[in-house]
């Protein structure tokens, strides 16, 4: 069983790199994010690590070696990016109102975002979908208020800004 706790450490690392990407994508394009959120990623990626090292005892091989150094050297610094996204989370972000659409088939969670003494209070509004996935609709700089309108069950007005969820728009200055 020792034999494949180096490929099994190493298809799940290649993994959350993988969602880990998509998260990064899905942030800077404002689609659909399908990666679990950081705290999620970041227990997985401790897993992995724990796995790989368990996969060092397997010495048959170059191969399995190479394949228990590779997963440790990638997981060790994509398990502290998660652990600042845990951070960043729990440290810089704070829910100021959720929202629901006149259906109650579509909900947007508000937070301002304080990065500090360096950047400005800004306020994103994120949609929930189905398990784990999110969309970032809105992001304004400077501000650190929300008011939010529903004129029907797809269209909201959120600070003066009018926005179609159903044709998948988004705001962000």
């Amino acid at each position: 069983m020792d034999r494949k706790y180096d490929l099994w450490s190493f298809i799940l690392c290649l993994i959350l790199l993988g969602l880990s990407f998509q998260a990064l994508y899905a942030s800077y394009n404002r689609t659909w994010q399908l990666a679990p959120d950081a705290l999620t990623l970041w227990l997985l990626s401790i897993v992995v690590f724990i796995i790989g090292i368990i996969g060092f005892k397997d010495k048959s091989s170059k191969r399995t070696r190479w394949r228990s150094w590779l997963t440790v050297l990638i997981i060790i610094p994509l398990s502290i990016a998660f652990l600042l996204g845990v951070a960043v989370n729990t440290i810089a972000r704070e829910h100021i109102e959720t929202t629901q659409s006149p259906d109650n088939k579509t909900k947007i969670d508000f937070y301002t975002l304080n990065g500090g003494a360096a950047t400005s209070i800004s306020v994103t509004g994120i949609i929930n979908g189905p398990l784990w996935f999110k969309k970032r609709i809105y992001h304004e700089n400077r501000i650190h208020k929300v008011d939010v309108e529903w004129k029907n069950s797809h269209i909201v007005i959120i600070n003066n800004n009018t926005l179609d969820l159903d044709k998948g728009e988004t705001f962000s200055n």
